[in-house]
């Protein structure tokens, strides 16, 4: 493993998805993960660690590409074994990789058993609403089997009971987001979707990795629920319908919004069509996109969310060298609004009509500023030539006639303010980054602050360590982060072996969750003047929480005990707690 870090070197990984630039003994950039305009984002060269201060991801190179790459743990070792032109290490854990890779079959497989109870389901008694609702949108039988779709029964747990039935485990079926816990009662365990009409996403292998759930109530809330993200199924990464592309040569690809849109397109004879899942296209699906088409015609719903999300999404196509077009659908209609009311011919004539995305952008920025007042055409120009300026000059002379024609300013001066916003968008552009995706912002409460500072101190130093670990009231169960706790048992280990604190190793082999504090902590550790001090307060300040913690469970257990005996016992424990907290909050 030792030789894997070494040769993927983390300036080096890092500086492919983000520009970097030293200061202060350290690496800086805007995070990939996140959008921001000034750069939170840290690399230390010395420690081969990377922290976001927004964000809070951090971690060894391991976790970055696991990140980075949506990618588990072994795939992630691999990726970087194969970028440095090397065998995977031997040093790697084995077992992990070995249950992990159980793990991802198990799913693979519940889902697949779900997809079936689904269809089951849709095909039985209880589907006659579902069915009902499939032929109201024209839908037919041959059309639902080939889609795979199906139906979710009311019952609370009825998905739950009959995958139980053939061997998945309630911690399984959890993980692959097909049941959920209790809110009240966390031992309860409850179907995540129920009533609803059931789309399975599939990828391109056939496998099922996730699902779509329509409601049947016109009153129903949420209209959709989609499986979150698994083990196996990120939204980001993959296409609703790309598993009905295998093995065809196409053209192009029409990219619609919605699991609905999907299915009566292919049920008019519009067969390549495929959804985002989801309005925002991202960087990834484009690249699964570019592997069956070298074209994407965008064709989302003609209302105002649609058109801002095709805004953003043909810039996304035009990076991945995947050449976008859209179709304009006319009366803010949705795809399958459209074929049904017009018909396939009616839909191919607007797919043959399909304009540029520098054309789509045009008429967005028009119908935002008007062209009917003075005020409203220079504004429109101004907008114009910004984004004639980015442009080829080639492709920007194409469209200077227009801009020109449009808002009554002459050609020579359209050129002349292309050439000024060029200037103004290289000085003010802000730095582009190549970004697999948006990372959830995670915001640490104050205990996690307090178990990180605590950790932070530990990785100050070895002799540091040593003076905390004998402190008497240190101890592991200090540490409610799994990760911290694991960080700092290895560190203890390291030790006692008398040897190197490589915390990139350890980082490494930590989960990408459980890395975000342990990566915020190792961020902080040089920052740290006394940490043998500031450690014992960090302690002091969590046996504080822990007793006030201790002292509303006893509060209450008194309140609803009726045993005279027990509730003395249960007084006379919160007596003593309430002086030992005194004592902590006097120290």
């Amino acid at each position: 493993m030792n030789d894997l870090m070494n040769k993927n070197e983390i300036v080096s990984v890092i500086s492919e998805y983000t520009r970097l630039s030293p200061k202060g003994g350290r690496m800086w950039g805007l995070c990939p993960f996140h959008p921001e305009r000034a750069a939170s984002f840290s690399v230390s060269p010395d420690k081969q660690l990377f922290h976001c201060f927004s964000c809070k991801a951090g971690g060894s190179v391991i976790q970055f590409i696991m990140q980075a790459e949506n990618l588990p743990y072994s795939d992630a070792v691999r990726f970087l074994a194969q970028r440095a032109g090397m065998d995977m290490p031997n040093e790697i854990n084995d077992e992990k990789l070995r249950a992990e890779k159980a793990l991802r079959d198990r799913l693979y497989d519940a889902n697949k058993a779900a997809a079936k109870f689904y269809c089951d389901m849709l095909l039985g008694e209880q589907g006659a609403k579902a069915r009902s609702y499939l032929l109201n949108r024209g839908i037919d039988g041959k059309t639902a089997v080939r889609f795979g779709l199906g139906y979710s029964p009311a019952d609370w747990d009825a998905l739950f009971v009959h995958l139980s039935s053939l061997g998945y485990t309630r911690d399984e079926l959890i993980k692959a987001g097909l049941c959920v816990k209790g809110r009240q009662d966390e031992n309860k365990t409850f179907d995540f979707f129920r009533d609803r009409l059931m789309f399975p996403v599939i990828n391109e292998r056939g496998r099922v990795l996730a699902f779509g759930g329509r409601t049947l109530d016109r009153d129903g809330e949420p209209k959709y629920m989609n499986t979150g993200d698994t083990l196996i199924y990120n939204k980001r990464h993959n296409v609703y319908a790309i598993n009905m592309m295998k093995g065809k040569k196409l053209d192009e690809l029409i990219m619609c919004e919605g699991y609905m849109d999907v299915i009566s397109l292919h049920q008019h004879g519009v067969d390549n069509a495929v959804a985002s899942l989801g309005t925002a296209l991202t960087s990834d699906q484009a690249k699964l996109i570019g592997r069956y088409a070298k074209r994407a015609v965008y064709a989302y719903d003609g209302d105002a969310a649609g058109q801002k999300a095709m805004l953003r999404g043909v810039d996304v196509l035009s990076e991945s060298s995947v050449e976008p077009r859209v179709m304009v659908i006319p009366s803010g209609l949705d795809p399958d609004e459209f074929i049904r009311k017009y018909g396939r011919e009616a839909f191919f004539a607007l797919k043959d009509s399909t304009i540029t995305a520098v054309q789509f952008k045009l008429n967005y920025i028009e119908g935002e500023t008007g062209l009917s007042t003075a005020d409203g055409r220079q504004k429109y120009a101004e907008r114009a030539c910004a984004l004639l300026s980015r442009l080829d000059p080639v492709e920007r002379d194409r469209y200077v006639k227009v801009v020109s024609e449009r808002s009554g300013i002459g050609m020579d001066v359209i050129r002349e303010q292309c050439g000024v916003a060029a200037a103004s968008e290289t000085e003010n552009e802000p730095q582009r980054l190549v970004s697999s995706g948006y990372k959830r912002q995670r915001d640490f409460d104050k205990r996690q602050k307090t178990e990180i500072l605590l950790a932070a101190c530990m990785l100050a130093s070895k002799e540091a360590r040593a003076k905390i670990i004998q402190l008497s009231s240190y101890s592991k169960a200090l540490f409610t982060d799994s990760g911290l706790a694991e960080l700092t048992e290895k560190l203890k280990e390291a030790d006692k072996k008398n040897e190197k604190d490589d915390i990139r190793l350890i980082l490494s082999e930590l989960e990408e969750r459980s890395s975000e504090a342990a990566g915020s902590a190792a961020a902080q550790a040089d920052e740290i003047e006394n940490p043998v001090e500031m450690a014992r307060e960090c302690i002091r300040a969590l046996e504080l929480e822990n007793g006030e913690a201790r002292l509303l469970q006893l509060s209450e257990r008194v309140k609803n005990e009726t045993d005279p005996q027990k509730r003395t016992e249960l007084i006379r424990e919160q007596s003593e707690l309430l002086i030992e907290i005194r004592r902590l909050k006097m120290s």
